[in-house]
């Protein structure tokens, strides 16, 4: 899920040993789903007439040249608990026929959408083992995937993903069949429809009760999926994780965080995840939830929030820091007035989050006050959200503590959790009613968590570790001990009742060239809270002192250059400005005010666009792969650090 940035890095690892208490897992044995299909029939059960999923459909407005054009409003359509369990069924029973079965590999290879879902589980249905690929994976990167588990089947979700496919069937030799989601355009040869796949199954009861028996023999102990790593450095390895790593997520988190079947999830995230595959899927479908599937179109999340009004929300950091960055800039553009009024309310949620943490009640005055802030200010801020918001959760990167006070403040509580796709993914999360804002709350249920003396780093033990590294086997024995402890590679501290601080990547730690330590993630994450700053990587390895390489939020700088006199440019031009040059250096003493004076960066070098997966810059879950940035902004590195062969 999250690291989250403590209020300065920690210079150097943990110097003692340390273990958080244990939690018991206090569901009896005999409530524990068998499988995760079994977790979801109970689930069907329980909620048959509920609406399960939710989603947008274009609507077909007429055929031109042999395509269909569609209309530019899309309609909301949905499926019942019931409905849902017959669509897998009946997509499962299709890939039956297809010759998928027990062992199978399945790939999938497309954006979040209701079918993703139904591939997934009528794969698993079979005991097949269901294989995510990112959807911004290159071709060469989806071959290394399917070969890797011998793929027999490949989901695709449209024309563009199986083109991708079928430029390198020829080297993938076990593939036997690409299904494609959305059928249209020209598909290669060879390929079938999704719709086809109901033709193929078999609507006789006998079939349908065969396949009802096959997956209740699944047991815990079966292998459900494969998940390759985003591979910052060499080739993505992949973790097994088995139906029971799966169902014990579901069983911890819905032990110590209140959903009800009254929820309304809003999933935007990538499915190929394990963060959204279990906190946007596992857990609303076992809760008995509905999911609703944002459009594909990032430009529409804000609009589809509105819409949907969701409840809950799974997402990365990124959402929330775009959105307290953008109410600071209302703020800052509007009167004097507004502006001292919004500062008033965003210090009552300040001092309600302060109560908080100190074990006592608003007093009726703060009470009072929180009230009207709610009608100036906090109200109008949360329509924006869809006004029904009770948790956001959040993970994969880290999170200021100042946007999680902020969202308290407004009645919207920011739960920061973390895990690792090797812990499928659930290790830690903060509780609705245990809660501190820079820490990723206590370890789950049944999970034991300690601080290695020597290097700091975080070791875990417990049902949600992965079987291993599919044909690594050297890999799987270097990141499990054979007593079963998880190696996560990140640092971090506990505190006395076993919150989990996480300072870094072990990988990432900084040694300068007078051999102190320096920790990236927090100073990253604090620069992020400015509303000028969309992304930012802390170096210095070796070097005397530390630099930033910043790019820029440029709608957000856009603005204030106009307002500050600089003509319209391109960014590659506005980012060579001094004015522009001098804003930053005040954003970054101003964001890093708290760190030690030799961790803060001596220098910073602007990049006219965003680092992005397209350019190899960033894993499918958003994180920098510094040897590429390196290696393509080596000259902005020259710059901080007066050399022009960077040695980080």
């Amino acid at each position: 899920m999250t690291t989250t940035a403590p209020d300065s890095s920690a210079a150097a690892p943990a110097a003692r040993a340390q273990s958080a208490p244990v939690e018991p897992l206090e569901l009896p044995a005999e409530d524990r789903a068998a499988n995760l299909l079994d977790l979801i029939h109970r689930s069907v059960v329980a909620n048959g007439p509920r609406e399960a999923l939710r989603w947008k459909l274009a609507r077909t407005r007429r055929m031109t040249g042999g395509e269909a054009e569609t209309d530019a409003e899309a309609t909301w359509r949905s499926t019942t608990y019931k409905e849902t369990w017959e669509w897998i069924r009946d997509v499962a029973l299709g890939l039956k026929s297809l010759g998928v079965g027990k062992g199978d590999r399945v790939c999938i290879l497309s954006r979040t959408r209701p079918a993703w879902l139904v591939a997934d589980l009528a794969s698993m249905s079979l005991g097949a083992v269901s294989c995510p690929i990112y959807p911004s994976s290159e071709a060469n990167q989806a071959a290394f995937i399917i070969n890797n588990v011998g793929a027999k089947l490949v989901f695709a979700e449209n024309a563009q993903q199986a083109a991708k496919i079928e430029s390198i069937r020829a080297e993938c030799p076990t593939v036997e069949t690409v299904v494609v989601f959305d059928e249209r355009g020209k598909l290669p040869d060879g390929t079938v429809g999704f719709d086809s796949i109901f033709d193929l199954a078999p609507s006789d009861p006998g079939h349908r009760r065969l396949w009802d028996e096959e997956w209740r023999t699944l047991t815990r102990d079966d292998l459900a999926t494969i998940i390759h790593t985003s591979g910052t450095t060499a080739n993505p390895k992949g973790a097994m994780l088995t139906h029971g790593n799966l169902v014990f997520n579901y069983e911890a988190v819905n032990q110590v965080v209140d959903f009800y079947p009254e929820d309304v999830f809003l999933s935007w995230l990538p499915l190929s995840h394990i963060y959204e595959r279990v906190a946007g899927m596992v857990v609303p479908l076992g809760r008995g939830c509905t999911i609703a599937y944002a459009e594909p179109l990032i430009e529409r999340l804000p609009a589809n929030m509105v819409e949907v009004r969701p409840t809950v929300m799974v997402a990365v950091p990124r959402l929330y820091e775009r959105v307290y960055a953008r109410v600071l800039s209302a703020v800052e553009a509007g009167s004097p007035l507004k502006q001292k009024i919004f500062h008033w309310a965003a210090g009552l949620g300040a001092k309600k989050y302060a109560n908080r943490i100190a074990g006592r009640g608003d007093s009726p005055w703060l009470q009072a006050q929180l009230k009207v802030a709610d009608m100036l200010v906090f109200g109008t801020i949360r329509a924006r959200t869809g006004g029904r918001v009770r948790y956001f959760v959040s993970g994969s990167a880290p999170l200021a503590r100042e946007i999680g006070e902020f969202f308290y403040g407004m009645g919207m509580l920011v739960l920061e959790g973390y895990g690792l796709t090797e812990t499928s993914p659930f290790v830690s999360i903060n509780r609705p009613g245990d809660f501190v804002f820079g820490t990723v709350g206590r370890p789950a249920p049944d999970t034991e968590v300690r601080i290695d003396g020597e290097t700091g780093e975080i070791l875990v033990r417990g049902p949600q570790i992965m079987r291993g590294y599919l044909n690594a086997p050297d890999e799987t024995a270097r990141a499990i001990e054979p007593d079963g402890w998880f190696h996560t590679g990140d640092i971090g501290q506990l505190d006395d009742v076993g919150r989990i601080t996480i300072t870094d990547r072990l990988k990432n730690i900084i040694v300068l060239a007078n051999g102190k330590n320096v920790s990236p993630a927090p100073m990253e994450a604090a620069l992020s809270t400015s509303r000028y700053v969309a992304q930012a990587v802390i170096l210095g390895d070796r070097h005397p002192y530390t630099g930033a390489l910043i790019a820029p939020d440029f709608e957000e700088l856009g603005t204030w250059a106009a307002a500050n006199g600089l003509a319209e440019m391109p960014p590659e031009q506005l980012i060579e400005e001094k004015a522009v040059a001098k804003l930053f250096d005040a954003e970054a003493k101003r964001t890093l005010d708290g760190f030690a004076i030799f961790e803060r960066p001596r220098r910073i070098a602007l990049l006219p666009r965003l680092l992005s997966e397209e350019e190899g810059e960033l894993t499918p879950s958003l994180k920098t792969k510094n040897r590429v940035v390196l290696t393509k902004w080596a000259d902005k590195i020259g710059y901080l650090f007066d050399t022009a062969d960077a040695k980080d």
